[in-house]
């Protein structure tokens, strides 16, 4: 019979993760649930600024946690505080923290080489 893992599983580390975000962002008057709870991919929903709703997620980079939401916002879930500030459309407590992000989503893959583009002609035109 396998003996349990010690470690923690990622679903658990998550729903940690996520669970003391969404206390820090009640702590600012704002409303936050955790859904798929039961699975290794919570997911926390609260409202922007702007009252739309934003979905929020933990994730493994590197050597570090990280909280993501929306196209490009990120910040290390070392600072749940800071995450809840910006997410309600505060300035975070520690300003140069933005300092400290990666940017997870600049390293896009672009094509490589020559490439064919159609001119408004309609003819081919080679680009380097």
């Amino acid at each position: 019979m396998p003996m349990p893992s010690p470690e923690p599983s990622i679903g658990s580390v998550r729903r940690s993760l996520l669970s003391r975000l969404q206390e820090e962002i009640h702590g600012f008057s704002r409303p936050a649930l955790i859904a798929l709870v039961g699975s290794n991919h919570p997911v926390l929903y609260t409202t922007g600024p702007d009252g739309r709703r934003v979905a929020v997620v933990a994730m493994w980079l590197g050597d570090s946690w990280w909280f993501v939401w929306g196209r490009n916002g990120q910040d290390s879930a070392d600072s749940p505080r800071d995450v809840a500030a910006v997410l309600a459309g505060l300035p975070p407590a520690d300003p140069g923290g933005a300092g400290k992000v990666r940017a997870l989503f600049s390293r896009r893959p672009r094509a490589r080489g020559k490439q064919v583009a159609q001119t408004a002609s309609g003819a081919l035109a080679e680009v380097a």
